[in-house]
């Protein structure tokens, strides 16, 4: 059973658990592919036997399916799905706790241009809801209205509902990570929709991590996040105070020493543009915004 639900979860077939060489250049490696989270997903291992790599793997894998079941908002039984549907979820898992303060910590510090409740709005704007209903949904966008504590996470307003598309996969990298660095594996990349490195470049020199209409990213080890307001005409991040896409229509790229936080400050800083955006990078020790601002048209 708990195979057939990683399968499933994942959205791969059996062809997607095979292990290859990673590139013809770095003949050491040992390259996963799959789904997280609806996003496409890598692992890559260097320096490791095959046997010990997808033994690892393996025990990444658990860790991913253990977290979409609080994190996914598919899945009707998840944490988050039941918080949302009940208002009220207790005793909630650590992890949703975690991700939770660094979220209610970015809307402090980024003066609302993060939120997690902006669900009921996401919602409106899929469905191609009308003016008046977009504003209602609009209303109910209010980080302060979120109780997070061991005992339960309230949702104080009826209808209010959360989303942590803009902070839970970066969590997922670094756990996943993390999992894979208790393995023993000293040389790590892991691509969830957000890219963490662990250890060196098995040549030697840093990770340099490709982003749209940027130079390369140097890293030697820690975590890359894009993000983007709007994609193909398509809005990918909504300013939470006004309920419109922000004016800044580029690709912001942050560098930090985890993914949850590249994740979360990049969604950020789409809305507050980067001037305004400096004192919340500054808030984070070894963040950093990667380039200019692409154009989405690069």
């Amino acid at each position: 059973m708990r195979r057939r639900r990683l399968l499933r979860l994942l959205g791969i077939g059996a062809a997607g658990l095979a292990f290859g060489d990673a590139a013809r250049r770095e003949p050491e490696g040992v390259r996963w592919r799959g789904a997280a989270l609806g996003a496409a997903a890598t692992i890559e291992l260097f320096g490791v036997a095959r046997d010990r790599a997808e033994s690892a793997i393996a025990a990444a894998l658990e860790e991913l399916a253990r977290l979409e079941a609080v994190f996914s908002l598919f899945d009707p039984e998840s944490a988050l799905s039941r918080l949302n549907r009940e208002r009220v979820l207790r005793r909630p898992p650590l992890e949703l706790l975690e991700v939770l303060a660094l979220a209610r910590r970015l809307a402090v510090l980024g003066e609302g241009a993060f939120d997690p409740t902006i669900q009921p709005l996401w919602l409106a704007v899929a469905r191609g809801a009308s003016r008046a209903e977009r504003r209602a949904a609009h209303r109910l966008v209010d980080w302060r209205a979120l109780e997070a504590s061991p005992e339960a996470v309230v949702l104080h307003r009826r209808g209010m509902a959360v989303t942590l598309d803009g902070i839970a996969q970066g969590y997922l990298t670094d756990r996943v990570a993390e999992v894979l660095r208790g393995q023993g594996i000293a040389r790590v990349l892991v691509d969830l929709g957000e890219l963490r490195v662990a250890g060196g470049h098995p040549s030697g020199r840093p990770w340099r991590i490709g982003r749209r209409g940027l130079p390369p990213v140097e890293i030697v080890g820690g975590a890359v996040a894009s993000s983007v307001a709007i994609l193909d005409g398509v809005p990918r991040i909504l300013d939470p105070r006004t309920g419109e896409p922000p004016p800044l229509r580029g690709l912001v790229t942050v560098v930090a020493p985890e993914a949850v936080v590249a994740d979360g400050l990049s969604t950020a800083l789409c809305v507050l543009g980067p001037e305004r955006g400096k004192a919340l990078l500054a808030a984070f020790p070894g963040a950093r915004l990667s380039g200019a601002v692409a154009s989405d048209r690069g």
